[in-house]
């Protein structure tokens, strides 16, 4: 494990263990190794640091580029794609404990719970946002409402899974999380799919 990786694994632990506020940079250092002035190389600041945790935990749900070009993917395959992206990212047990250390903290540091949401569902949200659009410009689906259709999708997949395990019940199973994603794909499609639009599945 990278120096950095190593920061950001420890400052989790830290900031779950201690709160937001119960944490300094010097007790990261003292727990992780390295020097402070390594640390402040990557991060300059704690919130820093949480910003760049989800940034780590979002990243299977978070495009390279801005410019994804979803021309050549089929509808049901693109929404594969983007379910099974979000649900590694969503129900990952790290993104339990920012949603739980964001909502613990949320009185003394807001900003917590807003960068949570900015860097982490509304980055997801406007990828899908981006590929409904670009099934819309293709005459595939028929959307009135990108957002909508969006929470409707990836509800239809992380549902209630989030709150079941921010309260301690047990994650769904990779069987369960799968079933779900087909779900949605195929609600999702039986909702706004175009009469005579075709699918991968179309083709088998």
């Amino acid at each position: 494990m990278d120096r950095r990786s190593r920061y950001l694994q420890v400052a989790l632990a830290l900031f779950l263990e201690r709160g937001f506020n119960g944490v300094s940079m010097d007790q990261l250092v003292a727990a992780a190794g390295g020097s402070k002035a390594t640390l402040y190389r990557y991060f300059d600041s704690k919130e820093a640091l949480f910003e760049a945790i989800i940034d780590d935990i979002a990243a299977p749900a978070v495009p390279a580029s801005d410019e994804e070009d979803w021309s050549a993917v089929a509808l049901d395959q693109g929404l594969r794609i983007l379910g099974q992206a979000t649900a590694a990212a969503a129900l990952d047990q790290r993104t339990i404990h920012l949603m739980q250390l964001a909502i613990g903290e949320h009185a003394r540091f807001p900003q917590l719970g807003q960068s949570l949401f900015e860097r982490g569902p509304a980055r997801t949200y406007a990828r899908l946002r981006a590929f409904i659009a670009a099934k819309v410009k293709a005459g595939d689906i028929a959307v009135r409402d990108p957002q909508i259709a969006a929470e409707q999708f990836l509800g239809g997949i992380i549902g209630h899974q989030q709150m079941r395990m921010a309260l301690g019940l047990p994650p769904p199973s990779q069987a369960e999380i799968a079933a779900r994603i087909e779900a949605a794909v195929q609600a999702f499609i039986a909702t706004y799919r175009t009469s005579g639009a075709g699918t991968a599945d179309d083709d088998r």
